[in-house]
């Protein structure tokens, strides 16, 4: 997303990526992992992670290849966001309601407790996290279609969660990503009724004046969208279709990128202005990263026995990927 590049201090190399070749649950595991890290409660440390890129007031950072690995977290993470000027993963976690964040040196703390109104842990769920440039924190409660339950906080620096006014409390919100060129974030957002059938659309949520917008229907499930200067990239998990959308058309539609992907699930924008798009293949057991450029040429960049959920990347060498009923973070080279 265009609010993650922001905080990207270091380039993507040129080259990095090698080509293209569902499920469609409620909420939102790879190769043979080369680290796997001691569980870790929120407050303690791991040691021995993969190598890490750091900032240098030099030449900028390249890519590194390495074998996969995976991070153990004790919380069932989705929505990931890497700040490179922190060095710090985010991590929302879906069980337990609220927002951890990770050191490099493997440490783990409580960010952000979201509200729990149902007082069951789990039943309310986070999605997507992402940050504005004055280091605003966004993330979607989920709430299953419950009255009361659907929402979206805001965490201030050093603020306490805050829920945004004017929201639809009822609708189901998984991908969201704030537009710091328009003060607003872009949320998919779907309903489902009694017969299973999924009503999805794009709403636009300016979180100041608290106002919710539909933007444009047309979809049955949307979970990953992303803008990148004008254009508005959107996945339907349950089409297996990805879209685009141009936000400076007197009409705004949805525009057809792609059909071949299987089960869609979040996305991640890259430093050089391409997408990372997370999608699961059920009858194999496979999840796969695809890098998506403007002109929409597809490549893939890893696959892995993972179901994928949520996705970050450092801008130079490492994608991290939330690997569904695992606890764990799957680390993978986006070279």
């Amino acid at each position: 997303m265009t609010t993650r590049v922001k905080f990207v201090l270091l380039a993507l190399a040129a080259g990095c990526v090698p080509e293209l070749a569902t499920t469609t649950d409620e909420s939102e595991t790879g190769a043979t992992a080369a680290t796997t890290e001691a569980a870790t409660d929120p407050g303690t440390t791991t040691s021995d992670d993969a190598p890490t890129t750091t900032g240098s007031t030099g030449e900028p950072a390249q890519c590194e290849t390495f074998a996969q690995y995976r991070i153990d977290v004790q919380a069932e993470p989705n929505g990931l966001y890497y700040r490179a000027d922190e060095q710090r993963l985010y991590i929302a976690d879906d069980d337990n309601n609220r927002v951890l964040v990770r050191d490099e040196d493997g440490a783990i703390a409580v960010f952000a407790e979201i509200p729990n109104p149902s007082n069951d842990p789990g039943s309310d769920g986070l999605g997507d996290l992402d940050f504005a440039a004055d280091g605003t924190l966004f993330v979607p409660r989920f709430g299953f279609g419950m009255p009361g339950l659907g929402a979206i906080f805001q965490v201030a620096p050093g603020g306490a969660p805050e829920a945004i006014a004017g929201v639809n409390d009822e609708w189901r919100r998984v991908g969201l990503d704030h537009d710091d060129a328009r003060g607003l974030l872009w949320v998919s957002t779907y309903s489902r009724d009694a017969d299973d059938v999924y009503t999805g659309w794009i709403a636009s949520v300016d979180p100041v004046a608290g106002v919710e917008t539909m933007l444009l229907g047309g979809l049955s499930k949307p979970v990953g969208i992303a803008v990148l200067g004008d254009t508005l990239f959107v996945g339907d998990q349950a089409q297996r279709q990805l879209f685009k959308v141009d936000l400076t058309a007197a009409m705004p539609a949805l525009t057809l990128v792609s059909d071949e992907f299987e089960s869609l699930d979040l996305m991640e924008t890259t430093p050089d202005g391409a997408l990372l798009v997370l999608s699961y293949d059920t009858a194999n057991s496979t999840g796969y990263v695809y890098r998506v450029t403007a002109d929409g040429a597809i490549t893939t960049v890893a696959q892995g026995d993972w179901e994928p959920r949520g996705i970050a990347f450092d801008g130079v060498s490492r994608i991290f990927v939330s690997a569904r009923d695992t606890q764990q973070i799957v680390v993978m080279p986006a070279c």
